[in-house]
C-alpha cells in the first residue's frame, strides 16, 4: 500500500473527468426510457462518489505535524481545504439531490395480497377449534409516481448543466491542488534561503 500524493489525486480527478462523467452525446431525453435516464444518473452519481472518496485522501496527502509546518503553509492548507469543501458542498447541494430523486425515489411498503390457509371453525360454545394462517405478500410501491416523473423531467432538462457543474468543480479542484503544490514549493524554497547569510 502506498498513500496517494496530491499529484496522484489530481491525476485521478482528471481520469474521472474523462472516463467517468457521462459524455455530451449520452444526455438523457425526456421522451427516453426510464432506464436510460436512470443509467445516466447512475453514471454521474458513480463519478461523484469516486470524486468524494478521492477528496477524502487529500488530508492524508497533506499531513504534517503542526510544528513541522510554517505559518504560511498552514494558511495555504486552510485555503485548499476551504476550496475543496466549498466544491463538495455545492455539488452535494445542487447535483446529488437531483440524481437521488431519480435513482432512489420514496417508496412505501404495502400489502399486495393476503392469502388465507385453512378455515376458522367454531364449535357451539364459541371457542375456536380450528386454526387459520394468514400470509401477507408485500410490495414496494412508489409514493408519488408523478413526482418521480417530474424529477426525471428536471434531470433531463438540466443534464447538460449538471454535467458542467461537476466538470467545473473537478477542474477547480485540480487548479487548487496545483496552486497549493506551487505555494508549498515556493514556501520550501524560502525556508531554505532564509537561513543563508
Amino acid at each position: 500500500f502506498e498513500p496517494m500524493s496530491l499529484a496522484d489525486i489530481s491525476k485521478q480527478i482528471g481520469t474521472i473527468m474523462i472516463d467517468k462523467v457521462p459524455s455530451t452525446d449520452t444526455f438523457p431525453n425526456e421522451n427516453g426510457s426510464d432506464e436510460s435516464i436512470r443509467a445516466w444518473a447512475n453514471q454521474l452519481k458513480s463519478a461523484l462518489e469516486e470524486l468524494n472518496l478521492l477528496l477524502c485522501c487529500v488530508s492524508t496527502a497533506t499531513y504534517r505535524w503542526g510544528s513541522d509546518r510554517s505559518g504560511i503553509a498552514s494558511q495555504n492548507l486552510a485555503v485548499l481545504g476551504a476550496e475543496l469543501q466549498g466544491s463538495q458542498e455545492q455539488m452535494d447541494a445542487m447535483v446529488t439531490p437531483r440524481l437521488t430523486n431519480v435513482l432512489a425515489p420514496t417508496v412505501d411498503l404495502v400489502v399486495q395480497k393476503t392469502i388465507m390457509d385453512g378455515e376458522n371453525e367454531t364449535n357451539t360454545t364459541g371457542s375456536g377449534s380450528g386454526s387459520s394462517t394468514r400470509t401477507h405478500l408485500f410490495s414496494r410501491e412508489l409514493v408519488d409516481v408523478n413526482f418521480v416523473k417530474l424529477c426525471q423531467t428536471i434531470l433531463c432538462r438540466n443534464a447538460p448543466m449538471l454535467r458542467n457543474v461537476v466538470l467545473s468543480h473537478c477542474h477547480k479542484i485540480q487548479r487548487c491542488i496545483a496552486d497549493y503544490l506551487k505555494a508549498t514549493h515556493k514556501d520550501n524554497q524560502q525556508d531554505r534561503s532564509g537561513f543563508a547569510y
